[in-house]
């Protein structure tokens, strides 16, 4: 099992699979367009990837500054994304050392990166999420939205944080940060049971390969958290 810095320096193809694969039945996007009007808006997100979360609001959205810290994967998206190149800006930039852009952004967006950032990084977690919001405020204009989605979950039968540290994160930006949390089932849905047992074990490890195998069926429980609201300032 590769950790996900290893993914993403290596396994465009596979994360590819594994993204393709979930919320088979359109929650997210729903949800997003639920919470903001993403028309005429202008868009920095974090950790970009293979911009799976950057198309679900690109085409409203009148400008998308992305960054991502692997090139190949700003790759990837650039080809994704073709279609509003005009209106795409890419740049390799880490979460904790983003560029500060000319234009200040009306909506800050990250998808499942910060939580990788809180689960490797070394200490208490308060000063890691502090240092994430200090590189999306110098960026957002005052009152600004941020959006944070990360994981509660997979194949499991109900949202829940995954990992401690994740847990007490999750709580940061409630308690600190003001966001207000949402759960949204996001299940994966592969094209066979053996695909679902072959993705989920490379990314997840033999526990998981074990676990999805012992289901036998291609549609697999996964559960996500959005964290939203107005930057305080």
């Amino acid at each position: 099992m590769p950790s996900m810095y290893d993914v993403y320096r290596g396994h465009r193809g596979e994360y590819d699979r594994l993204v393709h694969a979930e919320d088979h039945e359109r929650h997210l996007p729903e949800f997003l367009r639920s919470i903001v009007d993403w028309r005429g808006k202008t868009v920095l997100e974090g950790g970009l990837g293979t911009g799976r979360v950057t198309e679900l609001f690109i085409d409203s959205a009148r400008r998308v500054f992305g960054c991502d810290r692997e090139a190949h994967m700003l790759e990837a998206a650039r080809g994704r994304l073709a279609r509003c190149a005009d209106k795409l800006e890419l740049r390799v930039a880490d979460n904790f050392a983003l560029p500060v852009l000319a234009e200040k952004a009306d909506v800050f967006i990250e998808g499942w990166s910060w939580g990788h950032a809180v689960v490797d990084g070394p200490g208490p977690i308060e000063p890691i999420a502090d240092a994430l919001f200090t590189q999306v405020r110098k960026n957002l204009v005052p009152g600004g939205f941020v959006v944070l989605i990360e994981t509660l979950g997979t194949n499991a039968l109900s949202p829940a944080a995954p990992h401690p540290r994740l847990a007490e994160f999750y709580q940061i930006l409630q308690s600190r940060y003001g966001l207000r949390q949402a759960a949204i089932s996001t299940d994966y849905r592969f094209a066979s049971p053996a695909e679902a047992t072959e993705v989920l074990g490379f990314f997840f490890g033999k526990a998981m390969e074990e676990a999805v195998r012992a289901n036998g069926t291609a549609i697999v429980p996964e559960w996500t958290g959005v964290w939203c609201g107005p930057l305080p300032a």
